[in-house]
This record gives C-alpha cells, sequence and structure tokens, in this order.
C-alpha cells in the first residue's frame, strides 16, 4: 500500500506544481516501498532515495518560489512560503542525520514525518498559494489577494492548520535536541524517537479529522470507501452509502453567519452519529455535506438507516441567533452493483438520488436504484 495516497483534493490546478509534487509522492512512495520489502533494505539503499527525495524537493522548492515571484505574489506569502520550505529541508536532513544505521523503524518514522508534512504543506500553504495566483491573474493586485485570501479563510481550517504547525514545531525541535544527544545515549535516543512517534500518530489523525464536527473528514472517507470496496468486491458482500445534504444550509450562512451555520453543522453531525449502527462511518466531506458508509448492507437496509436519521434530524430544532433551523435533510442512497467499476461510480449513484431527494421536495431519502423485490 502506498505511503502517500494521491487524490483530488490535493490538486493545485496549477500544472507544473501538481506535477512536482506527484513525483515527490512517488519518490516518498519508492522510500516506503524499500522499506516494507520482502528480506528488508540495505543503509545505502535507504540513503540514496533519500538523498534524491531532499534534491528533487531542492530544485520543486526552486521552482515553486520562482513562479510565485514571476506571478507577482504578496511578498509576505511569498516570504511564509519559503520560509516553510527551508525548515522542511533542515528538518528532514536532521532526522536523517539522527536516524540510528540500519533501524528500519527510525526510517518508518521519517516516511510518516515526510507524507504527514506533505499532505499538510499542499492542503495549506500551497493551495493558498494557488488561490492567490488565480486572484492575481484575474485581475486583482498581489495586495489584493492577499488580503482577501487572509479575510476569507475557512476558520475551521485556519484552526486545524495553526494545530498542525505547532506540532511540526514541536517535533523540529525534539529533532533538533535529537542531534545535540551523544549518539551513545540509546536510552535517550530511544525516549525522543516515542515521542516523535506519538507526535506522528497525532498529526496523521489530525489530517485524518474535520476541526469542527470531530468527524472523519474528506480524506478518511475517501480511503476508509476504497478497502470497503476492495473487500466488497473480493468477497461479494453488500455494500452501501448515503450522500447527505442539510436543507437551507445556505440561508443560514447567508441571514445569520457563519457562527450559526457552524452550529448547525454540529448539532447535524451529533445526530447524525447517533442515529446510524455503531459500524456506519458518518463523514464530513465539507460545507453542509455529509457521506455514511454502510459495510455488509444492502440497499434495502440502508434506505431503512436512512429514514430513520431523515426523522431524527426532522425533530431538530437549532438556534441561529434571530432564527431557527428546523432540521431537514435531503438523502440519497446507493448500493455497489457488478456495473460499477469503481468506488466513485458509487458516489457519482448516491449523488444523484440527492438531487432526485431535492427535486421531490426535500427532507426525502431517495435513491436512483430499484429496490429489491
Amino acid at each position: 500500500m502506498d505511503a502517500f495516497q494521491w487524490d483530488e483534493c490535493f490538486v493545485t490546478g496549477l500544472a507544473l506544481v501538481d506535477e512536482q509534487h506527484h513525483a515527490l509522492v512517488d519518490i516518498m512512495n519508492r522510500f516506503g516501498d524499500l522499506l516494507t520489502q520482502p528480506g528488508g533494505t540495505t543503509q545505502a539503499e535507504v540513503d540514496r532515495v533519500f538523498d534524491e527525495l531532499a534534491s528533487y524537493a531542492k530544485f520543486h522548492f526552486t521552482e515553486e518560489e520562482a513562479m510565485m515571484q514571476a506571478t507577482g505574489l504578496d511578498s509576505r506569502h511569498i516570504r511564509h512560503h519559503q520560509e516553510e520550505h527551508t525548515k522542511f529541508l533542515k528538518d528532514v536532513t536532521t532526522m536523517h542525520a539522527t536516524m540510528s544505521r540500519g533501524n528500519a523503524e527510525s526510517a518508518s518514522h521519517l516516511l510518516a514525518f515526510l507524507t504527514n508534512w506533505l499532505a499538510y504543506h499542499i492542503l495549506g500553504t500551497d493551495l493558498n498559494m494557488a488561490r492567490l495566483v488565480a486572484a492575481v491573474k484575474a485581475g486583482k493586485s498581489h495586495q489584493q489577494a492577499y488580503l482577501a485570501e487572509h479575510d476569507n479563510h475557512d476558520p475551521a481550517t485556519a484552526t486545524l492548520l495553526r494545530s498542525m504547525t505547532v506540532l511540526f514545531n514541536q517535533v523540529s525541535e525534539r529533532n533538533r535536541a535529537l542531534l545535540e544527544l551523544n549518539q551513545t545515549l540509546e536510552a535517550r535516543i530511544e525516549l525522543r524517537t516515542r515521542e516523535l512517534v506519538d507526535m506522528n500518530h497525532q498529526l496523521e489523525d489530525m489530517a485524518m479529522t474535520d476541526v469542527l464536527t470531530g468527524l472523519p473528514n474528506r480524506r478518511h472517507a475517501m480511503r476508509t470507501l476504497a478497502q470497503y470496496w476492495n473487500q466488497a468486491t473480493k468477497t461479494g458482500t453488500p455494500l452501501a452509502c448515503m450522500m447527505i445534504d442539510a436543507d437551507g444550509f445556505k440561508a443560514v450562512n447567508d441571514n445569520y453567519g457563519h457562527d450559526a451555520g457552524d452550529a448547525v453543522l454540529l448539532q447535524l453531525a451529533r445526530c447524525l452519529k447517533h442515529s446510524v449502527r455503531n459500524d456506519d462511518l458518518v463523514c464530513r466531506l465539507g460545507g453542509d455535506e455529509f457521506l455514511i458508509l454502510c459495510e455488509h448492507t444492502a440497499l434495502e437496509g440502508a434506505i431503512t438507516i436512512a429514514e430513520k436519521l431523515r426523522r431524527e434530524v426532522a425533530a431538530l430544532r437549532v438556534a441561529t441567533g434571530a432564527g431557527v433551523w428546523h432540521g431537514s435533510v435531503s438523502v440519497g442512497v446507493a448500493e455497489r452493483t457488478s456495473d460499477m467499476k469503481v468506488s466513485d461510480d458509487l458516489l457519482k449513484r448516491a449523488d444523484d438520488a440527492v438531487y432526485v431527494a431535492k427535486k421531490n421536495g426535500r427532507n426525502r431519502v431517495a435513491t436512483a436504484q430499484t429496490k429489491k423485490p
């Protein structure tokens, strides 16, 4: 299994940047393959791939920084971006220097840091850069683009990125301390290594969790769906999912503000989680869109669950300042069928059903498939 699983949420829309990101991911995954290959690997092989990764990262950072300068992005963003690049190169060099020679576990910790940092950097700073590039190319000045991006930043995403920055800074500090330790002090090195492992686990958890609701996020949902899909394909067991949209959510945001919208999403998330079975996975995809994965569940069973949660949501009343959100969701239900080639086909079928539910008056459960007799 790839150490870094590339998906559409990492696409910036800048062709050269995306191409180089993908090249970095490929090198990271080759690094991961080395560490898991039967019979193990040699330190020389690990060093060779690491050197290739560090060299390509330097090349990519130089190219990316030149592109930002040529596009005329705000100097504040460029300076912050350059600082992240410089700090990353320093951190990975330090981690590589403090690795126990021939110790596969140390190499695995380095790989975990690399993959988590790249996901954090792309989802935060690089996507921010892509939006700035688009704004400048659309005619805004670099100052206007920078200030607009700062003002429009999603508070939940900003909170997550700040938290992850703190964790990465802590990892960096521990790396610096490790470099100063005498390499013969095995006990102290082992202690610091355990701390790094714990922090990498925290980073992984944060990267897979929606900061507002605490539910699994899109990345978590797509990874789990891929696992469920492969298992269902292999065994022939049923697999169903529900796509859920909160009816009237846009009006809440528009009329009462994002704080009111967040209150609705929090109450809705809690209700959804408590309305399904223990084995069902409730995820927030973004905005007012939720996904529920139901393993070992056929269409009829999923529809029954969907009707139950729709009724429970309909009983919700969430204060939105001067108004009240009357609980209402449009639910699209779909089951994996033999004509579906990939998991996206299942999501597409459920998404189509959401539109059917909305067209039929909202506060509905719908499916675009035929129930079995």
